[in-house]
């Protein structure tokens, strides 16, 4: 019951950072939730032949040609959040887009520390944690779930987990000697702000 609950977290995780569009659901079709891209529209930066989405959940944004993930496209979509409003927290990314972000301008490839104590042994320190901006400092968070081609800058309370039913396990009827169990969550994703966050997308992800 505990390894599939776990199983359950990082499935919940995945659906929310997904492009997938809500659906409302009937007697036959389970509900979904929207995941974050398909919510964000205002601050975005996408390539040729992508397009944003409605921005009310109900269609996922339509993906376009990829192309590197630069720091200029970082620092222009932040200075577009930041004209909306919006203060950034949090920079969700894959592997893959983390490594590129190592290279931008000020970040810690550039001032790398030699002779940190870790674990008793020197160590080379390059790593990515916080980057300051004129438009606001953000921490950069690597996310399995995410997908690699988006990035996404999210002001963190203007996304919210709305929990219709919380985590429980449910008995179910008996097979022979058999016990059976079943893990129930309900929830979907609340975007409170979209114009408070923004996204890169349509980026390479090797």
């Amino acid at each position: 019951m505990l390894k599939q609950a776990k199983a359950q977290k990082l499935d919940i995780e995945k659906a929310l950072f997904d492009n997938n569009a809500r659906v409302v659901g009937d007697s036959s079709t389970a509900r979904e939730l929207a995941g974050v891209p398909a919510w964000l529209t205002t601050n975005t930066s996408f390539g040729t032949s992508g397009a944003d989405p409605t921005g009310d959940g109900t269609d996922a944004r339509t993906d376009g040609t990829q192309r590197q993930f630069t720091q200029t496209l970082f620092d222009t979509v932040m200075q577009s959040i930041w004209e909306s409003g919006g203060t950034p927290d949090s920079v969700y990314l894959s592997a893959h887009q983390m490594t590129d972000a190592l290279g931008f301008t000020g970040m810690n490839n550039q001032r790398s520390t030699i002779g940190a104590s870790v674990g008793g042994t020197n160590a080379i320190i390059n790593a990515v944690d916080v980057y300051v901006t004129p438009w606001g400092t953000v921490e950069f968070v690597p996310a399995r779930q995410n997908r690699s081609r988006d990035v996404l800058i999210i002001q963190d309370d203007m996304f919210a987990v709305g929990v219709l039913r919380p985590t429980k396990q449910v008995a179910l009827a008996k097979t022979g000697d058999s016990s059976k169990r079943q893990i129930v969550t309900e929830l979907t994703l609340a975007a409170l702000n979209e114009k408070a966050s923004g996204g890169v997308f349509d980026l390479l992800t090797s």
